[in-house]
């Protein structure tokens, strides 16, 4: 459940985390594939979460783990209306956040039986501690799909009071080795490593850190960028090639939170259902999906996204 803060203006509470992930992808995909969303719920808000799914229609909730862990509450405090900082060199977090404990990570064990009957994995990693290191690396031991990783709060550390900041991962690499595709923001991407280097050199590393084919880097109002690698003049060695794609405007801006997860499952969607070779068509896609999201009153609005 998310609280938000909007300078002097009225705090609003919604459903949040990785229901905008979830929900949005349901509803690009409906009549073309079931999502099956693998998490643990706290049972205070299990019914309330799973009643409003059933209404989607093409989510399978078997693989939902009622908890007896409380759900998690954050409070999003943003510095301004549209959520982003002026154009900067290197940009830093947009907003404050507090949060009660995360609810419980996935474990290996919840998804291993699924694996056989998935086109593809998405996964959000919303509260940082979403799934263990350990297990993630047995799920892409086990599964030759396509996997697609949102990096989002593994970068954010909790502490003991509930305030939330920003600090580089000691064991980045092994995280970012495993999916095929990674996605992150700028703010994230330059705090992963600790390195105070440019952010083209921390893509470098990424990209020739492990298996990954593309990074993600996603801007706000700035657009997107894309990362990749490619043979230089036909030789066997790369270079690191960036794409940078401008922002599209909302047709009517009402709240831009969520907007990077819509973006994952909008880019996930192309990649693994309508297995899109052309990395910057799913990145066209994703990039238009993102912005419908921004004209929505949050993820209780999301069903709209393929009526606009």
């Amino acid at each position: 459940m998310d609280y938000i803060h909007r300078g002097d203006e009225t705090t609003s509470k919604q459903l949040g985390g990785i229901l905008y992930s979830l929900v949005s992808l349901a509803v690009i995909s409906k009549g073309k594939a079931v999502v099956y969303p693998v998490m643990n719920l706290g049972e205070d808000e299990y019914d309330n979460v799973t009643g409003f799914l059933k209404t989607i229609g093409n989510i399978d909730l078997s693989y939902i783990k009622k908890t007896p862990h409380k759900t998690r509450v954050v409070n999003l405090f943003y510095k301004d209306k549209d959520s982003v900082l002026n154009v900067s060199t290197k940009k830093t977090y947009d907003r404050e956040e507090n949060s009660t404990e995360p609810t419980l990570p996935v474990e290996n064990e919840q998804i291993k039986n699924l694996l056989p009957e998935l086109d593809g994995i998405l996964i959000n990693l919303v509260s940082g501690v979403d799934v263990t290191l350990s297990s993630l690396q047995e799920i892409r031991k086990n599964f030759t799909g396509y996997i697609h990783m949102d990096l989002h709060n593994l970068v954010m550390q909790t502490f003991p009071d509930g305030t939330r900041k920003q600090m580089p991962v000691k064991d980045w690499k092994n995280w970012v080795s495993q999916p095929d595709t990674l996605q992150m923001n700028e703010s994230e991407l330059n705090i992963l490593t600790g390195d105070n280097v440019t952010e083209y050199e921390t893509a470098g590393k990424i990209l020739k850190s492990g298996e990954v084919r593309s990074l993600v880097v996603t801007r706000g109002r700035s657009g997107v960028s894309l990362f990749s690698m490619h043979k230089k003049d036909g030789a066997e060695n790369t270079e690191l090639d960036k794409s940078d794609v401008p922002r599209i405007d909302s047709p009517q801006f009402i709240d831009s939170t969520g907007c990077g997860d819509v973006f994952a499952s909008s880019y996930f969607y192309q990649n693994a259902v309508q297995k899109l070779s052309d990395m910057n068509s799913a990145l066209a896609f994703a990039n238009k999906m993102a912005s419908l999201n921004a004209s929505l009153h949050g993820v209780e609005d999301l069903p709209k996204l393929t009526e606009i």
